[in-house]
């Protein structure tokens, strides 16, 4: 799973660190060079989103006739603590209630070239989104590449894309166990972040239209830069990628079902299956599964923080080799993930999603229930104790094994819902479930918005529920609020 976007490990970790190191390490130095150094990252991005702004001028006067769009994007959030989270019990780590909020401008464009002996043979495709951020204690400017690259359809069946690209995989709303991208590296939440415009990653690949059938090649390098906060390839350009795979896909139809076989290699092996079928006008199953080959290092790092935690959860009971026994899943030497769901549409026009994920890399019930054995010991002396410092380095080690090991999404076996229904004259209503089916928690999302013309309003709350000693009871914040505003022209 992929790594966390700002959301739960970021926030704690950044709290953790400011709240027990960084107020012994600031000076009036450092203070003095972040504020120049802010004012250089502010002036770059802005100097980017001005170039966003002229460039349609210029390659207008290049490329045939294409078209463009942009949209403002407004964001508030406001998130409450949690103090019955084991991770924040009695509130050890100072938070209050917080409000932040995003502007996102976002620019995407495409321009058609002729190519070969086709006059639209050829297409530049590029989407740019410069970033806002605001909070209690700074703002930050940032600049994001989400697609730059270009497509050629030399002769009639056969096409070949190069650059940054967003492509989907698979068949699943949720989740896609048969993307191409490593587990290892490139780690994919359970919850993604819908908010930002999707991200895509640098590729070449090719693709020719046999008659009922598709034949995709495709390579994508392994880019590597900083990611600490003064990364400028980081808040420039985007996220780095770790992986390196090369694929090879087939898609095809049969007897009204439509399917696909995807085959990768990136220092591992990794495969993957798609399968859908429309049932009637109203009903369709999918089917998406991925098996993907252990990597050593990762798998030995991920046994050893587990191994530590539950170890030291029973140095003083009697459990046998139980608290030297390594994570189920690392000891095979793949995993599989699979998912199935239906999506329906009701003759009222409201759709239903509903899909089950078997996780094959999560942890058993009797593995989570170590953790969370951990978990409660090592946090209960906190409670009125001032002095947490003992404390707070537990925690740190838990929040390195959770990030480690995919939180929030690291159990076997998960049910997804998403209802969706358009209300006249221009409402709708969303809600989504996401329900742990190890130790019965879950979130729960619930949104409304109005759209007319350009302009759309939304509000969500989003509600994690379950016990204490649960996954999502692990979550810091009770509730999240939002409230977005959004123009596009």
């Amino acid at each position: 799973m992929n790594k966390v976007k700002p959301g739960f490990l970021r926030r704690y970790t950044r709290r953790y660190v400011q709240g027990y190191v960084q107020r012994y390490a600031q000076g009036r130095m450092r203070i003095y060079t972040q504020k120049h150094f802010r004012a250089y990252r502010i002036l770059l991005a802005l100097g980017l989103g001005v170039g966003v702004l002229i460039a349609p001028v210029s390659c207008c006067q290049a490329f045939a006739a294409g078209n463009t769009c942009f949209s403002v994007k407004n964001l508030w959030q406001l998130s409450s603590p949690s103090s019955r989270s084991l991770l924040n019990p009695g509130n050890i780590l100072g938070l209050e209630k917080e409000l932040t909020g995003s502007f996102l401008l976002n620019w995407r464009g495409e321009w058609f070239f002729p190519a070969g002996a086709r006059e639209n043979g050829g297409r530049l495709v590029f989407e740019d989104t410069v970033q806002l951020h605001l909070n209690r204690d700074e703002t930050d400017l940032a600049n994001m590449v989400n697609e730059f690259y270009i497509s050629l359809n030399p002769v009639g069946f056969f096409f070949i894309d190069a650059g940054k690209q967003v492509i989907t995989t698979g068949t699943g709303y949720f989740f896609n166990p048969s993307d191409v991208w490593s587990r290892a590296r490139e780690r994919k939440a359970l919850l993604q972040d819908r908010e930002l415009p999707p991200e895509g990653k640098v590729m070449l690949r090719g693709e020719y239209l046999f008659p009922g059938l598709a034949l995709e090649v495709g390579w994508a390098p392994q880019l590597v830069w900083a990611e600490d906060e003064d990364a400028a390839l980081l808040k420039y350009f985007g996220s780095p990628q770790r992986s390196s795979p090369a694929w090879v896909k087939i898609s095809g139809g049969c007897s009204g079902m439509d399917g696909s076989c995807l085959f990768s290699y990136d220092r591992q092996w990794k495969a993957g299956l798609n399968l859908a079928r429309v049932w009637g006008e109203n009903l369709e199953i999918h089917v998406e599964m991925g098996w993907e080959e252990w990597e050593k290092t990762q798998a030995d790092q991920l046994n050893q923080l587990f191994l530590t935690i539950t170890g030291e959860a029973h140095d003083s009971r009697p459990h046998g080799d139980e608290c030297t026994r390594a994570i189920k899943a690392t000891t095979e030497k793949g995993f599989v993930k699979a998912l199935v769901g239906a999506n329906y549409t009701f003759a009222g026009g409201a759709n239903l999603i509903l899909e089950y994920l078997f996780n094959g890399s999560g942890l058993t019930r009797g593995e989570w229930e170590r953790v969370l054995l951990y978990i409660g010991e090592s946090t209960t002396p906190a409670a009125g104790n001032e002095n947490c410092s003992p404390v707070a380095a537990e925690l740190q080690r838990t929040a390195g094994f959770l990030m480690e090991a995919g939180f929030p999404g690291l159990l076997r076996h998960y049910a997804m819902a998403r209802l969706y229904k358009e209300l006249p004259p221009a409402f709708a209503l969303e809600q989504i479930i996401i329900q742990n089916l190890v130790d019965r928690s879950g979130l729960a999302i619930f949104s409304l918005s109005y759209e007319k013309e350009r302009f759309a309003l939304s509000s969500a709350v989003q509600i994690p529920y379950g016990k204490q000693e649960s996954e999502f009871g692990l979550l810091t914040e009770d509730w999240q609020a939002k409230l977005k505003v959004e123009f596009w022209f």
